[in-house]
């Protein structure tokens, strides 16, 4: 009899071990084509798990975005109650990157051997992986071809600021405050990597070889990308109240075709097309290329803003940590990985296939040819310092502040975060 109660006991001892609910903060759910045969993201990577895991249940946590902040992650951390996977956006999943919450993932994932090297190497820290990367996405400049045919200009695949400002004064004639040469916005923080680009068009870098504890922005020629903004503001080659606007307003001037040329991503381009055309604003999607930002005097090539999703585990020391960690290999997985390529994301594993789609292939280029801009998005401070630069800028549209004062006090807003 006592044996029986052993053996019962450590059933149920197994059966409570591994019944338990392993909880993702993510995305909203991605819905994938019918025909795909997987009409559901977050069940298919489910369906996975439960192979080897049966009795474990997944909670899927649903981020909240509206600032741009992780407010939906420091709500959980504060209450005592972190999600054991949380994917997000590196501009804001950088923050928990770090040892004391991270779980090196090196002797968890099985097929790190599919993934490129260089996908990998800006979610290490300290050589530990502290993340897996998940749907990549870089912009480009996207250029409203019809509008080029109206005012007769042919953008130069490798342009200057000098073309850009020809271009600019082009739109001002033709459309006389109406559309735009560009888009900028400074309303929030949020989709702030849209503007930031024109930092590399003048060469002025945020960080000397990846040290960011010291930022360097004013002492490499950032007031002449402040001084720019003011130009474009100052001639109306932006919408005159673009110091109040946000993110949001900036992509629906895009995809309603009243700006000129501005940086997109090709995997947005269709879902506000739609929009727009389901809100009577347009009857169809305009014509467009992707084209790198033109450059200044000096500078021989513009690199692009890049992006990748996070996928990071919370280290708990339990053996939940073995579920989750199962898990975050099985989000980026090849399968679901080839279709979110077809979508338009960069592909970081090599069992992947890139989009076939052609302003992919731009952006794909620009990114081969011109490399990625370092914005310090990697470092756990990068998520606090996007708050930094949004009050200055309304400032420098707004003609207030000079340039040269106010990227001061930007360079000196970021290293002050330690």
């Amino acid at each position: 009899m006592k044996r029986v109660f052993i053996v019962a006991l450590c059933l149920l001892f197994t059966v409570s071990a591994f019944s338990q609910t392993i909880t993702v903060l993510t995305e909203p759910e991605t819905k994938f084509d019918e025909s795909t045969g997987i009409p559901s993201y977050h069940a298919y990577v489910e369906s996975l798990l439960k192979k080897d895991y049966p009795n474990v249940k997944v909670k899927w946590l649903t981020l909240d975005l509206s600032d741009g902040s992780t407010l939906t992650m420091d709500a959980l951390l504060a209450a005592g109650t972190p999600p054991n996977v949380y994917v997000d956006s590196m501009v804001r999943a950088s923050k928990y990157m770090v040892p004391e919450y991270a779980l090196p993932l090196d002797n968890y994932i099985r097929d790190l051997d599919k993934y490129y090297p260089s996908s990998l190497e800006m979610f290490r820290v300290n050589g530990k992986l502290l993340a897996l990367p998940m749907t990549g996405s870089a912009q480009g400049m996207a250029v409203n071809l019809d509008m080029m045919k109206e005012i007769g200009y042919t953008v130069p695949d490798n342009w200057t600021i000098d073309d850009f400002l020809k271009m600019a004064e082009l739109v001002k004639q033709k459309y006389n405050g109406k559309k735009w040469a560009t888009g900028m916005f400074a309303g929030n923080q949020s989709g702030d990597y849209l503007i930031n680009n024109w930092f590399a068009s003048f060469g002025a870098n945020w960080y000397n070889n990846k040290n960011y504890d010291k930022a360097v922005v004013a002492d490499n020629g950032g007031a002449k990308v402040y001084e720019f903004y003011q130009t474009l503001v100052k001639n109306g080659y932006v919408p005159p109240n673009c110091a109040t606007l946000v993110d949001d307003d900036y992509v629906i001037q895009w995809a309603s075709g009243n700006l000129a040329a501005t940086a997109f991503f090709p995997n947005w381009c269709k879902p506000y097309f739609d929009t727009v055309i389901q809100q009577g604003i347009i009857d169809k999607p305009f014509n467009y290329k992707f084209v790198p930002f033109p450059r200044a005097k000096g500078v021989t090539k513009v690199g692009t803003y890049a992006n990748y999703t996070a996928i990071v585990v919370h280290k708990t020391g339990k053996e939940e940590d073995k579920i989750a960690a199962r898990l975050a290999e099985y989000l980026n997985n090849p399968v679901t990985g080839n279709l979110f390529a077809e979508m338009g994301c960069l592909v970081d594993r090599k069992d992947v296939k890139p989009c076939s789609d052609v302003h992919f292939q731009q952006v794909t280029k620009i990114v081969q040819e011109n490399g990625i801009f370092d914005f310090g998005l990697s470092d756990r401070r990068f998520t606090e310092r996007r708050a930094l630069q949004y009050p200055i800028l309304q400032q420098v549209l707004m003609l207030k502040i000079t340039p040269e004062t106010a990227i001061k006090k930007f360079q000196d807003a970021l290293s002050s975060v330690k």
